[in-house]
């Protein structure tokens, strides 16, 4: 529960998002931008360092294109990786102890657990949390990635994909199958405390303070799924930054705010590459020690 607490709603207002882009000075110019992929309607409009900043960048580097998502293929590919196979139901695939913690999450969704039987435990957890921020007024169709894109679009600047969709739904099939009942803890944790979670990660991110963020998550108990969802992929993602030294700057990357901080955060190992890292403020740039 608190890292999908953490992906999905760090921002109860547009105040929140103020502190979370990064310039990074070296070699060529960056700006990171930490997203959030459910938002508030009333997290808009933004903070005008958003504009003044997304004004500057050659390219927008996401986890994934958006557009991508309304493709029918890809969405049939979706459906299909999410799906049980014929005869299979979600209560044998997970033990006994990992299914009463998702018949939880389901009661705290107000969805019955029976209707998502023919779907993978992974694809249950992510149906019944984004219900969950639904019934506290977080909307998919308002997260900062998505804005993010459609303002890429409206100004001519080039999209740049570090992820397919199916690379994202194979990580999370991949490591659901290999560790069930360890993901679904994990992801079910602290249930009984969302509010309280939510209104700390929001206090974590006014102070801008991502590490105390990335404490929050409790990844040292789970190391298998912060290697998969990211520490690995921040090493991919690095070298394909590396690539792109002849790209104009500023480039301008925008991924999840998790992502950010740890030892292998994309903050560290800019800093590691001979990068100088400020955190943007209004008018103000921090540089992060």
């Amino acid at each position: 529960m608190r890292v999908l607490l953490l992906t999905l709603s760090l921002c109860y207002s547009a105040s929140v998002i103020g502190a979370s882009i990064w310039h990074i000075q070296g070699e060529q110019e960056w700006y990171l931008f930490g997203t959030i992929h459910v938002l508030q309607p009333d997290a808009y409009p933004l903070p005008d360092s958003y504009d003044r900043v997304f004004r500057r960048c050659a390219n927008l580097w996401l986890e994934i294109d958006p557009a991508a998502l309304s493709e029918p293929a890809t969405l049939q590919q979706v459906r299909n990786i999410m799906q049980l196979a014929a005869g299979q139901t979600l209560k044998s695939q997970v033990s006994a102890d990992a299914y009463r913690h998702l018949t939880a999450l389901a009661d705290s969704a107000g969805l019955p657990l029976v209707n998502l039987q023919g779907l993978k435990p992974w694809a249950v957890v992510n149906v019944l949390t984004l219900s969950l921020f639904e019934q506290r007024g977080f909307a998919t169709d308002q997260g900062l990635d998505l804005y993010l894109a459609e303002q890429a679009k409206a100004q001519d600047i080039p999209i740049r994909p570090l992820e397919t969709v199916m690379q994202q739904m194979t990580l999370f099939n991949e490591l659901a199958a290999a560790i069930p009942d360890e993901f679904i803890t994990f992801s079910t944790n602290d249930l009984d405390r969302v509010d309280l979670l939510v209104a700390d990660m929001v206090r974590y991110w006014q102070e801008g303070d991502v590490e105390a963020l990335y404490r929050a998550a409790e990844f040292k108990s789970y190391p298998s799924v912060e290697a998969a969802m990211l520490s690995e992929r921040n090493r991919d993602w690095m070298d394909q930054f590396k690539r792109a030294k002849m790209l104009a700057s500023p480039q301008c990357i925008a991924v999840g705010a998790l992502h950010m901080a740890g030892e292998e955060g994309l903050l560290a190992q800019f800093k590691q590459a001979g990068y100088r890292v400020t955190r943007v403020t209004e008018g103000i740039s921090e540089q992060v020690e």
